[in-house]
């Protein structure tokens, strides 16, 4: 399994997730709600954002890894940095990344790190299953 899919994993669990070295998935219950002008009906969600000055591990995503995958804390660790490595290569060689179901990574013109959240997604459990649906619009008469 790959490290996105271990992010994906801990994101429907907790509301930080920390890519050590660099940045934090951070996730935010948002209530369901209308659209006025189409009547369409949202499910609540977790909406997903990116800090780049969380990059201190808290070791949250390494022990997950080395238990799920059954290998050792350093090797999970290493894992992590050789994945954050290519990332950063990446990202500066593209100029653009695409972590799938998670976001996409861009710089702006000012050279600012920039992520854009994958907006198919919804990370919150409780609302598993729940997809938008279009109620209409209701007209009342006024008599």
């Amino acid at each position: 399994m790959n490290i996105i899919n271990h992010i994906q994993d801990l994101l429907y669990r907790y509301e930080c997730v920390i890519l050590p070295g660099f940045g934090a998935f951070l996730s935010q219950r948002q209530p369901a709600y209308i659209q006025e002008d189409t009547g369409a009906f949202y499910p609540p969600k977790k909406l997903v954002s990116f800090n780049g000055q969380l990059v201190k591990s808290d070791g949250l995503l390494a022990n997950y890894i080395s238990e799920a995958e059954n290998i050792s804390y350093p090797a999970a660790v290493n894992r992590i940095a050789f994945f954050v490595n290519n990332l950063e290569n990446s990202l500066n060689s593209d100029g653009t990344v695409e972590l799938d179901n998670i976001g996409q990574f861009s710089y702006s013109e000012e050279g600012n790190l920039q992520f854009e959240p994958v907006e198919k997604l919804n990370f919150l459990t409780d609302s598993f299953g729940l997809e938008s649906i279009n109620a209409g619009k209701v007209n009342r008469e006024v008599y």
